[in-house]
């Protein structure tokens, strides 16, 4: 019979699996921001527990039936196109929440839009129609952008989101 370690190298602590986490000050405030519908950017160097932090709270807001999609910015690379890059971003979404919309058709029958504008609509048309219940979406890895030439407007697009529709992102670096 094996010993489960309490500890966790690398990676987000899993504490419910036999792991511990220690609350900080930190979870407070982005539990509340988020039930608050706040924009958040978290930054900090890395292995400072960013991750670990998005994920216990990702699980007590679901415990209030707060939806919550994680994108991990690593799975989607950064050797794909800009279409690919927003395309994965939208697959993940619907992936989460289980939409009934169909993204990749959904995506293509406005292939005479532009990226950015694609995504937005997506939101509006999509999302904030098929889901009723509050959604809250981290964006995890941003590092991973830095090399891409059309992330700008990523960022952009997610201000105009927070704006206008008051969609609560938190945004991990």
């Amino acid at each position: 019979m094996s010993n489960p370690s309490i500890y966790t190298v690398g990676g987000t602590v899993q504490a419910n699996q036999n792991g511990v986490y220690i609350p900080r000050k930190a979870d407070e405030e982005l539990l509340a921001l988020c039930r608050e519908n706040k924009f958040v950017y978290i930054l900090t160097s890395r292995q400072m527990g960013k991750s670990s932090l998005m994920v216990r709270t990702a699980e007590q807001l679901a415990e209030e039936e707060i939806q919550t999609v994680v994108i991990d910015l690593t799975q989607i690379g950064v050797q794909v196109t800009a279409e690919q890059w927003y395309l994965g971003l939208l697959t993940i979404i619907e992936g989460t929440l289980m939409l009934d919309t169909d993204v990749v058709q959904w995506w293509q029958e406005r292939s005479h839009l532009g990226f950015t504008q694609r995504l937005t609509l997506f939101f509006e048309e999509v999302l904030l129609k098929e889901v009723a219940s509050p959604v809250v979406i981290f964006i995890d890895e941003i590092d991973t952008t830095l090399s891409l030439d059309f992330t700008d407007d990523f960022f952009a697009a997610i201000r105009y989101l927070y704006r206008t529709h008051l969609t609560s992102f938190t945004v991990l670096k």
